[in-house]
């Protein structure tokens, strides 16, 4: 999306991309063509920046008084994210200030794996009952202002300071004016010149929540409102796991993303006496949610400020907190089950716009029951397909399909019948106790975008209507259908030893990605905690900035969980290239039908004449295609995974964007594309991410009590 943002500028000044970027970097002080030095120079790891290590902060001659964006160092203030150092005392915990090349740097080296039971502090000792405990908090924005008519340019917003007047409703937080039936007086926000909106992230810049129709509020239809706010309440959806003193807690946002930044704020909030081993937080990828990241806030071209809410964020925390802390207060003991369903695609409105097109269909679903009542304390299931049925031009804040999901999980689905009553498909319970959904493998690029929505009944929702309320209702009912029908068919198999372990692993990795870098250190967008990293002229040094991740895996008995920072490919989990092995049965080729005819020969690839008859994982027509001799011939992440039921859980622990696989990663600069289907290059972390995370996964799997 920022890549977009910048190639507007471009189109509206008519000069070449690259010419105005290099104008654009001049004008920052910052270097397009090398943000980083290619060889990072020796570091003195182990001489710190004066005799004493410990030294305390230099006495300034004078007071200093730093922007809000900046820290000072020394005596001189210095960009917040710039990790230059003149004592100890200018580094965080942890850190070392250190002596580069003449450049002193606070340096960071993670921790190594940690595991449990078994490491210090973890024994396992316990009587070796599993307890479950879940709970669903509503993290809906309490209120925002939105835009005028005038105010709006199709669906996003069009405006940049200082000319704004007219062209949104400065009325407060509760959207009533003056004149508005109910007006109670002036609130929060309330004509302050300032625009408190909510910009739902993904798709354009500056697209800004709007308020529910009165008409559509309470009324039991797929686009009916729960509020004035929401087309239906973003939630937290948590469940804790406790075995003897091993307590993992997983909490699933409704949101597009969460830096590991924001994940160690909730970890700190976390009342010790909850005893959480580990947090494991995922986002189910939401594109109608406020923005969480900063990225697509107002403005035009590009943003004039963040788009995320220090409010919303607040809310978000404070709500998973208090979930974390009602799911530990309900825990008991627990029967839980597994399985792995091979959805498909039909009815899911899955497309895939980047070759080749190969899908995980997994759908894990982890079941946990009550053993003194024998109901539902929580469902956990994860699912790759992006979380945008709704697609750009809905400007109401929802879950997307994930809501649907979850209410049919938990309140079934009704029989279907023909004109003359008879059953086409039977009545299937619902599982009550709270459903927790995740993100799976949503890259390269897995998407609604060609619909291919159907529901329960089998009516399907195209044309008009495959970017609609009703096409995320049936959605919905098609992915809860195959959980319940599993269900009721008895196929969900007890884990008779669930014992619940873990390892995690931190690592740190690049941000090569040079329009990351611009809107984090230059224009302010993007705010998380970099890491080793200063500036020399106007290059970074030693190298890019660095940001710290983390990837888990969790064994719950035959199931093991594991996280990845970002949005795999689904080519990474299961293979499926030409030629080489598949993994739990994917679909590979598209099987719809959506972007080529099945044409193609038995390995996907087209025929000279189009004689094929097999789906196709390119088209024909396929301008710079993936080299497939390149590609790896495994293991594949899922053969990697100990254990007998994989449960990956995508945009888990950090959002980092795409993690493209290396054998077709390619990139010029950040700013443009190369020719065919490169997008993911350009929102992505850049090239290290990905080899950096298979290192790391592979480390917690052999760690793995």
């Amino acid at each position: 999306m920022f890549v977009l943002m910048l190639s507007i500028i471009g189109a509206c000044t008519k000069e070449p991309q690259d010419k105005l970027l290099k104008d654009i970097g001049h004008d920052l002080d910052i270097n397009v063509d090398a943000p980083g030095d290619a060889n990072q120079s020796e570091v003195h790891a182990d001489t710190p920046s004066h005799d004493d290590a410990d030294a305390g902060p230099l006495l300034c001659p004078d007071p200093v008084a730093c922007r809000d964006f900046e820290r000072l160092v020394g005596c001189s203030c210095v960009h917040r994210l710039d990790r230059r150092c003149e004592t100890q005392a200018d580094c965080r915990s942890r850190e070392l200030c250190t002596e580069i090349d003449d450049y002193k740097v606070c340096i960071y080296t993670p921790r190594e794996v940690s595991f449990c039971p078994g490491a210090p502090g973890c024994d396992g000792q316990g009587d070796g009952v599993l307890l479950v405990g879940a709970a669903s908090k509503v993290i809906t924005p309490d209120g925002f202002e939105i835009p005028t008519a005038e105010g709006l340019n199709g669906e996003t917003i069009n405006f940049n300071p200082p000319a704004r007047e007219g062209r949104w409703l400065d009325c407060g937080l509760d959207g009533l004016c003056p004149n508005d039936e109910g007006y109670p007086g002036p609130d929060e926000g309330e004509a302050d010149g300032l625009m408190q909106g909510m910009w739902l992230a993904g798709f354009s810049i500056g697209r800004p929540a709007d308020h529910c129709p009165a008409q559509l509020i309470g009324c039991d239809r797929p686009e009916c409102c729960v509020s004035k706010f929401a087309h239906d309440d973003l939630k937290s959806q948590v469940v804790v796991f406790r075995h003897n003193n091993t307590t993992v807690a997983f909490v699933a946002l409704d949101i597009i993303g969460l830096f590991h930044t924001d994940i160690e704020t909730i970890r700190k909030a976390l009342p010790e006496e909850l005893g959480i081993d580990l947090l494991v937080v995922g986002s189910t990828h939401n594109h109608q949610a406020p923005d969480t990241v900063g990225q697509w806030g107002p403005g035009t071209p590009l943003p004039s400020e963040p788009g995320r809410s220090p409010a919303f964020i607040e809310k978000m925390v404070d709500q998973t907190v208090a979930g974390i802390i009602e799911a530990v207060a309900a825990l008991e003991p627990a029967d839980v089950s597994t399985t792995i369903i091979q959805a498909g695609t039909h009815g899911l409105a899955i497309n895939d716009s980047r070759p080749p097109y190969i899908f995980d269909d997994n759908l894990p679903v982890i079941h946990a029951r009550s053993k003194a009542t024998g109901q539902t304390i929580a469902t956990m299931l994860s699912f790759g397909n992006h979380a945008e049925v709704l697609w750009s031009q809905n400007r109401l804040i929802t879950s997307d399909y994930p809501h649907f999901v979850r209410k049919y999980i938990e309140q079934g689905l009704p029989r279907i019948e023909d004109d003359e009553g008879n059953e086409i498909k039977p009545a299937l319970p619902g599982l009550g106790g709270v459903t927790v959904f995740f993100a799976g493998a949503v890259g390269g690029l897995v998407n609604p975008g060609a619909g291919g929505a159907v529901d329960y009944a089998e009516e399907a929702f195209g044309g008009e209507r495959r970017h609609s309320f009703a096409a995320a209702d049936a959605v919905g009912q098609s992915l809860a259908a195959r959980v319940l029908s599993a269900a009721k068919a008895g196929d969900l198999i007890a884990l008779e030893s669930p014992d619940l372990r873990f390892a995690r692993r931190e690592f740190l990795t690049p941000i090569a990605n040079t329009t990351f870098q611009l809107a984090s250190y230059e224009l302010r967008l993007i705010d998380r905690d970099i890491y080793n990293v200063t500036r020399k002229g106007n290059r970074y040094f030693p190298s890019h900035p660095q940001v710290l991740v983390e990837v888990a895996a969790i064994g719950l008995g035959a199931v093991t969980i594991f996280t990845a920072p970002g949005e795999v490919f689904p080519e990474t989990l299961v293979g499926g290239f030409p030629g080489k092995a598949r993994i739990w049965d994917p679909v590979v080729g598209d099987i719809e039908g959506r972007s080529t005819p099945p044409t193609c020969d038995d390995q996907g690839l087209p025929t000279p004449n189009d004689e094929g008859n097999s789906p196709c994982i390119v088209k024909k027509s396929q301008e710079n295609p993936p080299d497939w001799s390149k590609a790896p011939s495994g293991p594949y992440v899922y053969e990697r995974v100990p254990g007998e039921y994989p449960f990956f859980i995508g945009l888990g622990m950090d959002f980092l964007g795409y993690m493209v696989p290396a054998y077709d990663y390619q990139v010029t600069n950040y700013f443009t594309r190369p020719p065919g289907s490169h997008y993911e290059e350009t929102n992505g972390a850049g090239p290290d991410l990905i080899v950096d995370w298979e290192r790391s996964l592979d480390e917690v799997f052999s760690a793995l009590p």
